[in-house]
């Protein structure tokens, strides 16, 4: 039986130890990430403060398996769908979408955007 893992890098700290900085790895990333089934030590390091060990830091790799639910990708479907479709040009036709100023703007055609009488470039 063939399976599919997928891995993360992360990094963690701890001021007690390396095994510590694991925990707290593992603790966080379960949180959000399902399924663990692995993690390896890619680095240590310490951090050191006058002449003593302050910080336990690892970098590691964290393999899990895929999910045991299906994904709902109905949100995302949606997104997708709703997406604007290309005109022609491969640019997204946005010709069916009504743009509103804010109102009150006092806003002039002309000017330049590096002229400080503009309001803008270096007045320095």
């Amino acid at each position: 039986m063939s399976s599919i893992k997928q891995v993360i890098e992360i990094l963690a700290s701890s001021e007690k130890s390396f095994e510590d900085a694991l925990q707290r790895a593992i603790a966080e990333t379960s949180k959000s990430i399902p399924n663990i089934s692995g993690i390896y030590v890619k680095d240590q390091s310490c951090k050191v403060r006058d002449n003593r060990i302050v910080e336990y830091r690892i970098t590691a790799k964290v393999s899990f398996g895929t999910p045991t639910e299906a994904l709902d990708l109905s949100e995302i479907d949606r997104t997708f769908n709703e997406a604007p479709q290309p005109a022609g040009n491969g640019a997204p036709d946005y010709s069916d979408v009504d743009f509103h100023a804010q109102p009150g703007l006092d806003v002039q055609p002309g000017g330049s955007a590096t002229e400080p009488e503009s309001g803008g470039g270096y007045s320095g």
